[in-house]
């Protein structure tokens, strides 16, 4: 009796347990995957630029990114009467500098970012903000990821460089060393090996020097339009191709022999912890205030420059 008693438990335990288990496991099958937070996508780029052109990405809260980036002068120009004697004597333009910045640039939030710096090209001190409004998902209920960036910059050249080569008949007036720009980032991490972005942008100077292009007759203006493209395609684990290019839309831009769109082409090589961007580009300057309106040399003529930047990241 005792054994029979002992193997009805056994069965009855075995029951009941196989019961509760298929219970759970039915219950998984029907619960609610509503309730399971939806996943955002993150590092959709490595770094804050891709070469010229900033990225959706922001420095992380309460921490502060330092920075000194360096634009060479053109590793060649075909206008010189000896381009490759020149070429040579500059150390592939290593020699001299178009354009040298330090930068500060804090977390508020995870999706807020401020910024100070200072550029060597036409003296010119900036603010910025970016603002991480939309961020991706991974399941593609929301495609992509949306921030606006904005900067203020102030020159502090001479007035006598300010409003060379002109005739000044109009009293000094501080507000001409401003100038402003705008830009939306709207950037989708498409998949692992790909991120795609485009920069809608509005840039406007309170003084300009008059400049006519020649070949269709259109002047340079106060504000204008412009747009961006940029990517990055992981080649693998650690080395990517990374690229952007800004269209100016004003007239004054097209078939210019003497101001250019900026185009930036390099690599992207991740070690550890650290991201090393390798590119050259024919824009002298290194924040939008500068290479968006200011791009004199072209690529056709072999006018590019490499750059470089060094951070440090401190959490504080």
């Amino acid at each position: 009796m005792t054994t029979i008693l002992k193997s009805l438990f056994i069965v009855t335990f075995a029951f009941t347990v196989t019961n509760a288990f298929s219970q759970d496991d039915l219950l998984d099958l029907v619960s609610d995957k509503k309730d399971e937070p939806v996943q955002k996508v993150y590092a959709t780029f490595k770094t804050m630029r891709i070469g010229n052109a900033q990225t959706i990405e922001t420095v992380k809260k309460k921490h502060l990114d330092f920075r000194i980036s360096h634009r060479f002068n053109n590793i060649y120009n075909s206008d010189l009467p000896n381009a490759i004697n020149s070429t040579g004597q500059t150390f592939l333009g290593f020699e001299g500098a178009s354009d040298i910045r330090f930068s500060f640039d804090y977390g508020l939030t995870e999706d807020i970012t401020i910024g100070i710096g200072r550029s060597r090209m036409n003296h010119l001190l900036d603010g910025t903000l970016k603002w991480k409004i939309l961020k991706q998902t991974a399941n593609f209920s929301m495609p992509i990821s949306l921030a606006f960036f904005s900067s203020t910059g102030y020159t502090h050249d001479q007035p006598s460089t300010i409003y060379s080569g002109i005739v000044k008949d109009f009293p000094t007036n501080e507000a001409h060393r401003f100038n402003y720009f705008n830009q939306l980032i709207i950037a989708s991490k498409i998949n692992n090996w790909l991120s795609l972005e485009i920069l809608p942008s509005y840039m406007h100077r309170n003084f300009i020097k008059e400049r006519l292009n020649t070949n269709n007759g259109s002047y340079d203006a106060n504000g204008f339009f412009s747009i961006g493209f940029g990517g990055r395609i992981k080649l693998n684990k650690r080395l990517s191709f990374i690229g952007d290019y800004f269209y100016n839309v004003n007239s004054f831009y097209q078939n210019n022999t003497k101001v250019f769109n900026p185009l930036a082409l390099g690599f992207e090589i991740e070690t550890g912890g650290h991201v090393f961007s390798l590119f050259v580009t024919n824009s002298g300057g290194l924040v939008e205030n500068n290479f968006i309106p200011y791009t004199n040399d072209s690529w056709n003529k072999g006018q590019v420059k490499f750059g470089f930047c060094i951070s440090r990241t401190f959490a504080l």
